[in-house]
């Protein structure tokens, strides 16, 4: 008896020090499941849990895990969310294999979540005898995803859709085949805004034509910049002229200020001008450039004369290029000369290109153009170039030394380092020529604040600016005043046939009165009649340069014109 006593305290003790390793076993077992921050979780074949961990417990505001041990899912979720729950476990059992998916998981308390899901088979040798599964809150890793998604063809500052949204609907309305119109709109002269009051407000101006526009069509695309699109049913094309005169011509108020914005438009349809939405986008651009070209504040329709225009422009940019490359400018020299005794003062410069396959070509056909695409700068600065040298050639040669006048663009005028460019080449010339280099700007040129700031350099080098064209711009009196000009060109207008025109006569009078209380010598330039020279010279105007005294002259031919007008030293 007391052996079988001694046997029971064993054994009881025994299984005492089992369950406390069983436990502690349990507890290290729940701590290591507890230290994933992933949703972790077992059930059983019947779906019930058997353990759950805290991240489990927190995500349903659970303190303890027992609550839910025993428990399914449909104690934690709504029926239908739970039934799918448990036929997931139901195929895992009997298939034996794990599944992986992404899902909206509804929350009773914090609404939707999304979750990233992996179950697999719980196996005693070779029998399934439940589930474990481990889930990852991914709702972030979504909403980067949607907003993602939503960037790659929205506009962020409008949210209008972008270029990428555009092209995919012009692909899906052209498959369709239905008729359909398209304008590609620009706003006019919208950089004031930027200017004046900074590109806060610039933006701020963009997002409220953004909302006029989509009061209008639906379908609205932000292509960058002040570019809009909209498309809209070949039917809606009259309603949507009507409108977008209507909307865009209304002032838009930015910081309690007004401010009145025009704009251009190219219109084209689908498919009487393009099958395709490359097509249609390429000839809208064209009808844009058209209207601006035409005076801007209108919608221009596309018309296939347009499209063998933009074609010969295209041609006509790779000529320009083509022909600083291969050397196909040149200068040629048009005599200045003094109205009082008739001696020969000076030249002006003038391009010329000689195209091999069209022959000749009229700068009044290629400079408008070259200004308009930008290629005039490396032109203007290659005429700079060729000046020097030709300079110094007829130096060379024991020619007179005259100066001679370059014409300088806009464009010239607004690269950063232009002046500093300009004056480290004349002084690289030898002494005695670097004062015969002198500088044409246009009026329009020396009003622009950027310009002005380059020749209070230029001047301050001792390099003599004149004023071209002067009398058919907006000339600011004050700043005229302060800059240090040679001499003032009074253009061609200004003088044809003014010895029959009284009111040219009074005009051409009041500018000189202007030039001499300024203290500026006057050049009158296309003077082609002796009546002409005439008049001007009984007005005291100093020199002038025409047909009636030269036409332009090839460089090798300006020796000979000098010893024939006697000006070899």
């Amino acid at each position: 008896m007391g052996w079988l006593l001694i046997g029971l305290s064993l054994l009881c003790l025994a299984l005492l020090v089992y369950a406390w390793r069983a436990r502690r076993l349990r507890r290290r077992y729940q701590a290591l499941v507890d230290s994933i921050p992933d949703l972790a979780w077992v059930k059983d074949r019947e779906g019930r849990f058997v353990v759950v961990n805290k991240a489990f417990c927190d995500i349903w505001h659970i303190a303890d895990a027992r609550q839910l041990l025993g428990k399914d899912d449909f104690f934690l979720s709504p029926p239908h969310l739970a039934q799918r729950y448990r036929e997931d476990d139901l195929r895992i059992v009997e298939s034996g294999e794990a599944i992986r998916q992404e899902h909206p998981f509804e929350h009773v308390e914090d609404g939707q979540r999304w979750m990233e899901l992996i179950k697999v088979p719980v196996r005693e040798g070779r029998q399934v005898i439940g589930t474990a599964g481990i889930a990852r809150d991914i709702s972030e890793r979504k909403r980067a995803q949607e907003q993602l998604r939503w960037l790659a063809e929205h506009d962020p500052l409008t949210r209008l859709y972008n270029r990428h949204a555009l092209e995919n609907q012009l692909a899906e309305w052209v498959r369709s085949g239905l008729p359909f119109a398209l304008w590609l709109i620009d706003l006019d002269h919208f950089k004031r805004i930027n200017d004046a009051l900074g590109h806060a407000a610039g933006d701020a101006a963009l997002v409220q034509i953004g909302e006029r526009l989509q009061s209008i069509s639906e379908q609205v695309f932000r292509l960058g910049g002040d570019e809009f699109v909209l498309l809209a049913p070949q039917a809606q094309l009259a309603l949507i002229d009507e409108a977008l005169g209507r909307f865009l011509s209304e002032s838009i108020r930015i910081e309690e200020l007004d401010f009145p914005l025009g704009f251009t438009a190219g219109r084209v349809s689908f498919p009487a001008d393009g099958h395709s939405g490359g097509q249609l986008l390429k000839h809208a651009d064209v009808a844009l450039y058209q209207g601006k070209a035409a005076g801007r504040g209108r919608v221009s329709g596309f018309q296939a004369i347009m499209a063998q225009d933009a074609v010969r422009q295209l041609q006509l940019e790779r000529e320009l290029r083509q022909a600083l490359e291969r050397g196909e400018f040149r200068l040629v020299y048009q005599p200045q000369v003094r109205l009082t005794d008739g001696q020969v003062t000076g030249f002006e410069a003038l391009i010329r290109w000689y195209q091999p396959l069209r022959g000749e070509i009229s700068p009044l056909q290629f400079i408008p153009f070259a200004e308009q695409t930008g290629i005039i700068a490396a032109i203007g600065d290659w005429a700079l170039e060729e000046a020097m040298a030709q300079l110094q050639s007829w130096a060379a040669a024991g020619q007179p030394l005259l100066p001679v006048a370059v014409n300088v663009s806009a464009l010239q005028l607004a690269h950063g380092r232009f002046a500093e460019s300009v004056i480290a080449r004349v002084q690289a010339l030898p002494p005695a020529l670097q004062p015969l280099l002198q500088l044409e700007l246009t009026e329009s040129t020396l009003m622009d604040q950027h310009a002005w700031q380059a020749l209070q350099q230029l001047t301050a080098a001792g390099i003599a600016i004149h004023m071209d064209d002067f009398g058919t711009g907006y000339s600011n009196l004050a700043m005229l005043s302060r800059l240090a000009l040679s001499k003032l060109k009074f253009d061609r207008s200004l003088i044809k046939n003014i010895p029959d025109n009284q009111a040219q006569q009074q005009v051409c009078r009041a500018l000189l009165d202007l030039a001499r209380a300024l203290q500026l010598e006057v050049v009158a330039e296309g003077v082609e009649t002796p009546a002409e020279a005439d008049w001007l010279a009984a007005q005291g105007v100093d020199y002038a340069q025409g047909y009636w005294f030269s036409r332009p002259l090839e460089a090798n031919k300006v020796p000979a014109y000098l010893q024939a007008e006697g000006m070899l030293l």
